[in-house]
Formats: C-alpha cells, structure tokens, sequence
C-alpha cells in the first residue's frame, strides 16, 4: 500500500493539510480505497444513528479545578536582594503584559479564522471528492430541517435565499463541534453553507479566496455562518449578500 497505514484515519477525517488530502486521493489503490469506504461507512452510520449531547457545566467546572490545582506559587525570594529593583521590576512586568495581552488580542481572532477556514475548504473538499455532498438529499425544507434538527442540538436555517436551489444537508464536524451543512446549486455550481451556534456579538464579513474556492464567513444572531463555492467572485458576492438578507 503506498498510503501510511497511520495516516488513513487522519485522511477520512481530513485532518491532514490540504495538498496531501488531495495527492492521496488521487494516488490511492483499490486497497486502499476499499478501507477508506469502509471508515467513511463506519463514520456516516455514526453521525446518522448517534445521538449528540452538550457537556454538562460540571465537566468544565472540574477540568478547571483540575488546572488550577496544577499552578503552584513561586518560593518566595529574600525580600532585601529585591527592595531596590522591586519598582523598576514591576513597571517592566505590567509593559511586558500589555504588550503581550495585546499581541494576543490581535493575533488570536486572525488565527481562530484562518484555522475555521481551512476546515470549512477541506470537508468541502472532502464531500466533493467522495462524491457525497448530502445524507439528506430533498429539496423541502420540511424534509431538511427536521432532520438536521433530530442529530444537532440546535435548529439552523434551512431556508435557501431566491434564485438557489436546495439539493439537501449533511451533518459534519468543524471548529470542534457538529454542525449543519446546507447544500445549494446557484447559478449551475454546488455552495455550502456552514451554520452552528455561538455566543458573542455579531460580526462582519471576512471574504476569502483559496485554490479556486471562494469562501465568506459571519456571525449573525448567534449563529456563525460560512460560505464556500467555486462561483466567481461576482456570483458569490451575490449569494453572501442574499444569505445576509435572510439572517
């Protein structure tokens, strides 16, 4: 077999960086790919048939006390060796501090989002290439709807804007969670939409544009949003504004 055994899990979930999802499966052999259909059988019968529950605020509470029972104070130091530095020591800790608190405030977001994007390209990807872009293939929403609703533990829209089509939905994993994907033709190419719940204030567009693909994501009334097609820029332009309309 020329794929690693090791790496075939982490090639069903897509957990590997984009380019080698995409060389594997362009070079995987009939041995191969008949594991590979087995795992992502295996995977579908899970998320079709397994139920979904949040962590209980006891877990949490516990994890955290189990953290905070990890930190333990420094010895304290001689107190005269440090009497004269103490004051220039503490105006350099409090600039070190807000220099890094900084850092961080700016740094953070731009990383959650380009990490959120990856993973939105590569189950897009995913879907495109095992050729299973839906579990729920209809164009009801009434049919769509009830069904994501029964293996998530929330309600997500279902409801496609004007002039795009609903072929149906699937349930996939991204940003550590299971969330809804929407299935939509829109001017003759496949979009997916992406939506799962999350706490926080509104937020505005951030476009994006990756081998082919064009990619927007938002926040809207508590739901986080994103988009990926291969439509041109102008198309999906279009599409992200109707999609905004109805949230």
């Amino acid at each position: 077999m020329s794929m690693d055994p090791r790496l075939l899990n982490a090639f069903v979930d897509g957990e590997l960086e984009l380019e080698r999802q995409l060389a594997l499966e362009r070079d995987t052999d009939a041995v191969e790919r008949a594991a590979v259909e087995r795992l992502r059988a295996l995977r579908t019968t899970v998320r079709e048939h397994a139920s979904y529950h949040a962590a209980p605020p006891e877990l949490r509470d516990h994890v955290q006390a189990l953290l905070r029972a990890e930190v333990r104070p420094s010895p304290a130091l001689p107190r005269r060796r440090w009497a004269i530095a103490w004051p220039s020591f503490v105006a350099g800790a409090a600039a070190l501090a807000l220099v890094l608190a900084s850092v961080q405030w700016l740094l953070l977001p731009q990383q959650d989002v380009g990490r959120i994007q990856g993973e939105v390209l590569a189950s897009h990807a995913r879907a495109i290439m095992s050729g299973r872009l839906v579990d729920v293939a209809s164009s009801d929403h009434h049919t769509v709807k009830p069904w994501l609703s029964g293996r998530l533990d929330f309600s997500p829209p279902v409801s496609p804007p004007l002039g795009s089509e609903l072929l149906g939905a699937r349930v996939d994993f991204v940003d550590g969670r299971p969330v809804a994907v929407l299935v939509l033709r829109h001017a003759g190419h496949v979009a997916e939409s992406y939506a799962w719940p999350v706490a926080g204030a509104d937020e505005g567009v951030v476009l994006a544009q990756q081998r082919g693909f064009q990619l927007a994501g938002w926040t809207a009334h508590g739901m986080r949003r994103w988009l990926v097609s291969d439509l041109n820029p102008q198309e999906f332009a279009a599409l992200v504004r109707d999609l905004r309309a109805q949230d």
